[in-house]
């Protein structure tokens, strides 16, 4: 399926009301999404955050766009390091989070967030850090405990067709919207890589939360919500959001209820993409999959010493 640039330096690229201007690389430009510099940018990267399928759907391939994490940005000029604020952007994301998986009444002063929590893993020595560790501390809070994933989308294949395209649109004396969301027939999102990438990290984490008493929000793209969904849907997984669950995927979508306007394409919590379940049950159903098939052992063989054999 085409691909589309969807956003270039979180500019949406589906209106003509304001003409985006390419930015020259390897500078410090500063992200649209976070407090901080565009890592894309900066390495001379093509600033793309996501794409557009042909069907429409939103793949976010820029690390830093849904929600990022990172709780330390560079002074310019210096090697020194300091803290980074919420932006505008990331507090709207994970208020629509808090406001999907916690129940009863609550404002943002009672919600907290701690970015890149390293979780120890006794066993190794090593750790993992989780994307965020949110808290409700509202008076009598039912769910306050909660380890935040976040994997909007991922990489693409054939990645050179749109870097190569965004670049010659970048030297066009007149660079249009127009010719910057043109479709390019060959490259396509690729979710399961982008799953593969998370599963060991999820498995651990969620792991580790639930025995400590958490629970483990994984907020995903839509399009790796829908591939994950067909894996565990034979379950028939009870709906547990009004009780006592402990693991929540839920989609993020493109927020279409007000028509397009320039800047950043709006995210939003896809209410027809949400689960509230049991960790340990969805866990067991995503790795008993398959049954017994002896066919694989039947066939046409080759033997060591060069001979054809059928089984």
């Amino acid at each position: 399926m085409a691909v589309s640039v969807a956003e270039y330096l979180g500019q949406r690229t589906d209106i003509d009301t304001v003409n985006i201007i390419p930015v020259p690389l390897r500078q410090d430009i500063s992200c649209p999404f976070m407090d901080g510099k565009c890592s894309k940018v900066f390495k001379g990267l093509q600033p793309v955050c996501s794409v557009r399928k042909g069907n429409g759907t939103v793949w976010i391939v820029c690390e830093h766009r849904l929600c990022a994490t990172p709780k330390k940005k560079n002074i310019a000029g210096s090697k020194k390091r300091q803290s980074s604020s919420l932006t505008e952007h990331q507090t709207d994301i994970l208020w629509k989070v808090a406001n999907t998986v916690y129940r009863g009444n609550f404002e943002k002063k009672d919600i907290v967030v701690n970015r890149e929590v390293p979780i120890p893993i006794q066993e190794t020595g090593n750790s993992y850090k989780a994307d965020y560790i949110m808290r409700n501390r509202a008076p009598a809070a039912k769910v306050d405990e909660i380890l935040l994933e976040m994997q909007g989308g991922g990489e693409t294949s054939e990645t050179k067709y749109i870097t190569d395209h965004v670049a010659n649109w970048a030297l066009l004396d007149k660079p249009t919207n127009e010719y910057l969301r043109k479709q390019l027939a060959k490259p396509n999102s690729i979710e399961t890589n982008a799953w593969r990438r998370q599963q060991e990290q999820f498995l651990v984490k969620g792991n580790i939360v639930n025995q400590t008493g958490g629970k483990i929000v994984f907020a995903i793209g839509e399009l790796i919500y829908d591939y994950l969904i067909p894996r565990v849907s034979r379950a028939n997984l009870r709906d547990l959001r009004k009780h006592n669950w402990t693991l929540c995927l839920l989609g993020i979508t493109e927020d279409k209820t007000e028509s397009p306007k320039a800047g950043p394409i709006p995210l939003t919590v896809d209410e027809d993409r949400l689960l509230f379940t049991n960790y340990s049950t969805f866990v067991r159903t995503l790795t008993d999959q398959g049954g017994p098939e002896p066919s694989i052992f039947e066939g046409d063989f080759l033997s060591l010493d060069g001979r054809d054999v059928h089984i």
